[in-house]
């Protein structure tokens, strides 16, 4: 039996020990290397969540700015027409009818006008979310005809997100609700709230006619919710069917 020279043992063991700590030093490049991406991505993840709340303060604010401008301008503006209009109408009783018609026509505006003031800016807030939601419901079904329930319990409003998320979920409900009024031919309305570990849950389901093909799932209403909920970092799941009405989730970060 032929034995290896004492030094060819000590070469091979050499040899080994070296690969494994080129291994070993691989490896924790690559650890640190993968930390490092970590890192960076968390922190990308978090300034893109800070843009997209600083987006939508603006946003509102824009909205306050142009609600007030309706109110102050064209509020003023539509009061003097009706009082233009009485007024000429007592000078002329001839004209009365056409023009009690035409004031009807102002009335119209004034509430239409005042109507979009009350959309534009977030103040159903101030009150917190659950009373917004409330209110927001209520106020479709009155002026829709559609029944519309809010399924939740006052704990998941309790851990409602910050008031920037809040708004989000606020304005998402109400662009849910009007593309429901606009397309879906419904009758009924379930709008559900839940708070998971990590995130708030909005679900808005009803009964209607569904998205009859994958293209109509590209409309401007379904898009605008869709951009919101990215913007807030959150995610939107679509379940419909032709005929089996249509589910919107939208889960938020919290």
């Amino acid at each position: 039996m032929r034995y290896a020279p004492p030094f060819l043992e000590i070469d091979i063991f050499f040899a080994g020990a070296c690969l494994l700590a080129g291994a070993a030093c691989l490896l924790l490049l690559w650890w640190r290397q993968h930390a490092r991406d970590a890192q960076a991505l968390a922190e990308a993840q978090h300034q893109n969540k800070r843009l997209a709340a600083n987006q939508q303060s603006l946003r509102d604010a824009e909205r306050r700015r142009i609600a007030r401008d309706l109110h102050d301008d064209l509020g003023q503006h539509l009061l003097a027409l009706g009082i233009d209009i009485g007024a000429l109408a007592a000078r002329h009783p001839q004209l009365q009818a056409p023009l009690a018609q035409l004031g009807e026509r102002v009335q119209c505006a004034t509430r239409a006008m005042r109507a979009i003031v009350h959309d534009l800016p977030v103040e159903a807030l101030e009150s917190g979310l659950e009373g917004a939601v409330q209110q927001q419901i209520a106020q479709f079904s009155r002026l829709s005809g559609i029944r519309c329930r809010l399924d939740a319990e006052p704990s998941d409003f309790a851990a409602a997100p910050a008031d920037s998320m809040e708004s989000v979920v606020y304005r998402v409900l109400q662009e849910s609700l009007s593309n429901i009024v606009r397309h879906a031919q419904a009758s009924e309305v379930c709008v559900g709230l839940c708070r998971h570990e990590h995130c708030l849950s909005l679900t808005v389901r009803d009964n209607g006619v569904g998205l009859p093909q994958p293209n109509a799932r590209q409309g401007s209403g379904l898009r605008g919710i869709a951009q919101r909920v990215r913007e807030a970092g959150g995610r939107l799941d679509i379940a419909s069917a032709p005929g089996a009405g249509t589910a919107l989730t939208m889960s938020f970060p919290i």
